[in-house]
């Protein structure tokens, strides 16, 4: 999608949302060398940082209805990322987690954004790179505050410092 790039923001709060539509744009699109699409990516996100899940509680983590997200685990299930699972509690429910592969398959694709969003920053100081990380994470708290979701529902799929530790050590344990 090209932008018209005769269009300047008139305020900064208009050149923050030009930046994040830009920046969205492009981590949303697959990439040299991705394996998997966005929208896979951040279901096996969901997944590698809260376990097993009934396919309910999945959807309304990933702010999705049920169907979108079924359709969304059958594909991942014929590609052996995702596996269904009898849940201990009930019976007649299923559970999805992620298999081997899901687990492989995830942790490569978020090295590949993360290297890409470290080239991003290349030549930042250390500093630089943690204050924007505390303003992006006030910001993301910021948006999520004053937008609607199932707040009792538990992590979504946002880059909180929970999940963020978890991807973290996730990683750290591949290299």
């Amino acid at each position: 999608m090209q932008v018209n790039n005769a269009y300047a923001p008139q305020t900064p709060v208009e050149g923050v949302m030009h930046a994040f539509t830009r920046i969205g744009r492009r981590l949303k699109a697959k990439q040299p060398g991705d394996k998997l699409d966005h929208s896979a990516h951040v279901v096996l996100f969901v997944l590698r940082c809260n376990g097993a899940l009934r396919l309910s509680d999945l959807a309304a983590r990933l702010e999705l209805d049920a169907s979108t997200t079924s359709r969304h685990i059958r594909a991942l299930e014929q590609l052996g990322m995702v596996r269904r699972s009898p849940d201990p509690a009930d019976g007649r429910a299923f559970r999805v987690e992620l298999t081997e592969l899901g687990v492989e398959q995830w942790e490569a694709s978020a090295r590949h954004r993360m290297e890409l969003l470290s080239a991003a920053m290349e030549g930042w100081s250390e500093e630089d790179i943690k204050t924007f990380e505390r303003l992006m994470t006030r910001f993301a708290d910021g948006v999520a505050a004053r937008t609607p979701d199932s707040a009792a529902d538990g992590p979504r799929a946002d880059t909180g410092t929970a999940a963020r530790e978890n991807t973290d050590n996730n990683l750290e344990s591949t290299r």
